[in-house]
């Protein structure tokens, strides 16, 4: 079956300057050196996926640091340079009072085809009549040109143009306000990230288990559990009534005379449950794992690469992974030969400003495993 996304075209965000990956199959390893753009292609296909929700965006920005930075007050007034952050987003860190190029996302593929552009703009606010929702309009010239301007991100997908106005990327007064009633941060295509640090604290996935929790999903979490461990039968989250009792994940195993936190069992095994658990959550769209092999041993890997292959078929996911890893890369290509069709390793490499991809598929990937050829 065509995968969900069979092409993808990136252009002008983060160090990619203009990237296209053509055969791009259901399970999808992004392997390169640092700084070629791995965790960026990532962060493109969540902003898309999400038609830019704000969230998405704002979660991005401060898993990098880049936030636009604290504010003690919702309504006090942000300068201008603190709102320079947002410029990190877009290729060669550009100055936002200059004009820019737009980011370009699109993908095409078995879904929908998708495109997306985001630019950075000075609008002003127009008074809408009594009973409407103000307007804010895109002005021409220098961003900080105007003084009575408000610098905001232009978002425009199928057709529609959405504006968020930079001051609404707050740490602590985060509101997210929508300034149109069309903004909002419903999925175009369900996705679903894990960081590389997904499984350190287990509280934060309290929601997604909340999702599966009573569902024929759970034994699909319990059965990838025993792959580190079998002694494993139960997995539950407990607490959170209070907000001082947070989430903490649980197991049963048959060699322990109660249930214990899954902290307990160690960071390999936190790894896998948030893999898994995000991957059951992701039906029906995608599943992106930074770092893929992080704290996990590479004894486990090819049996987590299998768990993976065989729960995104049968759940219709498209996974995007990334890592440094030979050993993730020489796992996936066993488990990729198992399941013929449906890996692909795509290798990044820097070439002068550019990003260039090599497409290693099921015979090239088996070849490159075979003879250690480097593809990291």
């Amino acid at each position: 079956m065509k995968p969900k996304i069979e092409t993808l075209t990136i252009e002008l965000f983060r160090v990619l300057r203009k990237l296209q990956i053509d055969g791009l199959g259901r399970i999808n390893l992004i392997t390169g050196r640092n700084n070629t753009g791995k965790s960026s292609i990532l962060e493109a296909l969540r902003i898309l996926a999400s038609d830019a929700s704000p969230t998405v965006i704002d979660n991005i920005l401060r898993y990098r640091e880049e936030d636009i930075g604290e504010s003690e007050e919702s309504t006090r007034q942000i300068d201008n340079e603190r709102l320079l952050q947002i410029s990190n987003l877009f290729h060669g860190f550009p100055k936002l009072s200059d004009k820019s190029l737009p980011i370009v996302i699109s993908a095409k593929g078995r879904h929908p085809s998708m495109r997306l552009t985001l630019e950075v703009a000075l609008v002003s606010e127009e008074r809408g009549q009594e009973g409407q929702p103000r307007r804010l309009v895109p002005l021409q010239g220098n961003l900080f040109g105007e003084s009575d301007g408000i610098p905001a991100l232009v978002i425009e997908t199928g057709g529609v143009k959405r504006i968020l106005t930079l001051d609404n990327f707050r740490r602590y007064g985060y509101r997210m306000r929508s300034l149109r009633p069309d903004l909002n941060d419903e999925s175009n295509l369900p996705c679903v990230f894990v960081s590389p640090y997904g499984g350190e604290h287990t509280a934060t996935l309290g929601i997604l288990w909340d999702k599966i929790a009573l569902s024929d999903l759970e034994k699909d979490v319990v059965e990838a559990l025993r792959i580190i461990d079998p002694e494993i039968s139960a997995v539950s989250m407990v607490g959170g009534e209070g907000p001082r009792q947070p989430r903490t994940a649980i197991v049963r195993a048959g060699n322990l005379p109660r249930p214990v936190p899954l902290r307990s069992f160690g960071d390999g095994l936190n790894r896998l449950f948030g893999i898994v658990l995000s991957l059951v959550n992701a039906k029906n769209g995608l599943l992106l794992i930074d770092e893929f092999e992080n704290g996990m041993h590479h004894t486990v890997q090819l049996d987590v690469w299998r768990a993976v292959f065989k729960l995104s078929r049968h759940l219709d996911i498209q996974v995007f992974a990334t890592s440094h890893s030979w050993d993730a890369v020489e796992t996936f290509q066993e488990a990729a030969a198992e399941t013929p069709g449906e890996g692909v390793l795509v290798r990044l490499s820097r070439k002068d400003d550019d990003i260039i991809p090599t497409i290693f598929a099921e015979d090239d990937l088996a070849i490159a495993a075979r003879e250690h050829i480097e593809v990291r």
